[in-house]
């Protein structure tokens, strides 16, 4: 199977194990984003409503999700190959 395909397989994976197995590493996402969030607002002096708030916050949740997604599927491809995968 082609390395492409299987990163894509494992990629996908990774993120139905944070809706389940991972839990734990889903909320802390979660609550990273919110910080995150409390963050951009403190230090760019910056003043966002709720539903802004909700906005940046899915975003950099998503984006972290998607991340850890990707980074245990090129794990998963690299412990079956024996042989690091470079992006």
């Amino acid at each position: 199977m082609e390395t492409g395909h299987m990163i894509k397989i494992f990629t996908k994976e990774g993120n139905q194990k944070l809706d389940k197995q991972y839990l734990g590493t889903r909320k802390a996402i979660l609550q990273i984003a919110f910080e995150k969030t409390q963050e951009f607002m403190r230090v760019g002096d910056v003043g966002l409503g709720v539903d802004e708030r909700k906005i940046l916050e899915s975003l950099i949740a998503n984006s972290m999700t998607q991340s850890f997604s990707l980074g245990y599927g090129i794990g998963k491809v690299e412990g079956l190959t024996n042989r690091q995968v470079h992006l």
